[in-house]
């Protein structure tokens, strides 16, 4: 009976086998389970219900069964299966460490440094993802999707002619690809060519429409250049799908006036994006009435107190109380809200009429100065950041005193240079109102495009923002000038070129030093 079981379940993985090869998902997931009841914890069974079960979208169940083959196996077992398992491991639980065990079982294998970098591009470890990827490309040279991963983070992190050389090879290999063409664009923004950008990225929606990222990549370039009633379509398109209402059956909010109830706006983004979007929060007040908004709870104190007659919740439940005519009849994304008063940037002065938090400044023989130099964004937060290095001469410019408004892991830096003051048991980015109060009472700040720009903004503290050109800057900094306005308190300092920091900071020294002396 034993050696009969043992000859079926042989049979059914053999068809298993077949029909994973062929394809055919489902029938290999039923010959593998069968294999499996005759011969439990078989590891090649458990291989191919693996394998089916990730081809069919299963994947949870997919990294169990690779789990059980890996245990099934005998130490002294073929090492290509055990980096099958590991890999189909990894991919179902996008589980780094599995996929980075493959790949060192077989450092020649194209495939397994290709997962590995998807996992940590995913994982928003840039560099170890390029890293990856050059090490799949030395054994697969021109495997587009290689290529292309290498062009896109090339052209993000790295710059220069090198990504540039990325970015054409890529291209070349692949010159109808929308990923192509969405590099091409990425090249543009990166090398401060938004309108090329632009261009770029609309042909890879003409070749992909059904592209969210190439809807998204459009959106953001097209709001650099000020087409901001386009751009707004273009990123609502792109993010709504994964932004759905926090309540069902609610209609989307036309832009008019509600009869009765509240328009409810809520919020997935960051904190500092939450406060762009407060630009047009009192326009959204005269056009719909009452209105409800969910935040970050770390926003809600601050917008409470600059916007008392907006009903401001941190918490699903919230919005099922507070009254019959705080009962939610409409609702739209907050982050979109925009495209019902802005359609350019000279409609921006319009919703710039803010209130802003007003606090007494401290009696002090020197000005003192908030500074805050490290951005810890995704990706282009390298390139929004300074090196504190950067700073050296500024914090010895006579009269002042430099008070550290940096948060995150750049916030370690500051024990270089003894000028720069700490605010002890402060947390600037734990509650914004308790961050913004610290700022009122400040002479000025100064700041790169970051958290600290945008909460200081909302205060009347002059503010100085260093911005970075390319991929770094937010929309609602525009794309030339030194104003913008929204933001009516800051002056903005802009790199000539893409790195140029050195200008950057030449030019806040002189106006600082012309300033600390029209102060005395």
């Amino acid at each position: 009976m034993v050696e009969a079981d043992t000859r079926h379940a042989a049979h059914f993985r053999q068809k298993a086998a077949e029909a994973a090869v062929a394809g055919q998902s489902t029938a290999s997931l039923i010959a593998a389970r069968r294999a499996l009841l005759l011969a439990p914890f078989d590891p090649a069974s458990c291989y191919y219900l693996s394998l089916s079960s990730r081809t069919i979208g299963a994947s949870s169940d997919s990294g169990r069964f690779a789990h059980w083959a890996a245990a099934a196996l005998p130490g002294r077992s073929v090492v290509p299966l055990h980096r099958e398992l590991f890999t189909l491991a990894g991919l179902s639980e996008d589980n780094i460490s599995m996929l980075r065990r493959a790949a060192l079982m077989a450092p020649e294998n194209g495939d397994g440094h290709y997962n590995l970098g998807n996992a940590d591009d995913r994982a928003n470890q840039p560099e170890d993802a390029l890293g990856n990827f050059r090490r799949a490309q030395i054994a697969r040279p021109l495997h587009t999707g290689t290529l292309g991963n290498i062009a896109r983070l090339k052209a993000l992190i790295v710059g220069g002619e090198d990504a540039e050389e990325a970015v054409r090879r890529a291209l070349s290999a692949t010159p109808a690809d929308f990923l192509s063409l969405r590099n091409c664009g990425l090249w543009h923004r990166r090398k401060n060519d938004p309108h090329g950008a632009v261009g770029w990225f609309r042909r890879a929606v003409v070749v992909n429409p059904q592209s969210r990222e190439a809807q998204g990549e459009l959106g953001r370039a097209l709001m650099i250049v000020g087409a901001l009633q386009e751009g707004w379509r273009r990123l609502e398109y792109f993010r709504l799908p994964a932004w759905l209402p926090p309540t069902e059956g609610l209609p989307k909010w036309d832009g008019r006036p509600l009869a009765n109830g509240s328009l409810l706006l809520w919020s997935m983004d960051q904190i500092g994006d939450e406060l762009q979007f407060s630009v047009f929060l009192q326009r959204v007040v005269e056009a719909a009435g009452r209105v409800t908004l969910l935040i970050d709870p770390r926003n809600r104190a601050l917008f409470r107190e600059l916007y008392p007659e907006v009903r401001v919740i941190d918490s699903i439940d919230e919005v099922l109380t507070g009254g019959a005519e705080w009962r939610a009849t409409a609702c739209y994304p907050f982050d979109f809200v925009g495209r019902f008063f802005a359609s350019g940037p000279a409609d921006l002065s319009e919703c710039g009429r803010e209130r802003v938090l007003q606090r007494p400044r401290r009696n002090s023989h020197q000005l003192r100065i908030g500074i805050s130099w490290w951005s810890g964004a995704p990706i282009i937060g390298g390139l929004k950041s300074t090196a504190l290095e950067d700073w050296a001469r500024l914090l010895k410019t006579p009269g002042c005193r430099f008070v550290s408004l940096q948060y995150g892991e750049g916030a370690r830096d500051r024990k270089m240079f003894q000028e720069i003051e700490s605010i002890p048991g402060f947390d600037p980015h734990s509650q914004t109102l308790d961050f913004a109060e610290r700022v009122a009472e400040l002479d000025l700040v100064i700041t790169v495009g970051n958290t600290t720009a945008h909460i200081a903004a909302r205060t009347t503290t002059p503010v100085w923002v260093l911005l970075a050109s390319g991929l770094g800057p937010s929309w609602i900094w525009l794309r030339k000038g030194s104003r913008t306005p929204a933001y009516p308190n800051a002056h903005l300092f802009r790199q000539p070129v893409p790195g140029d920091w050195k200008t950057v900071f030449r030019q806040v020294q002189s106006e600082l030093s012309a300033w600390v002396q029209s102060r005395e």
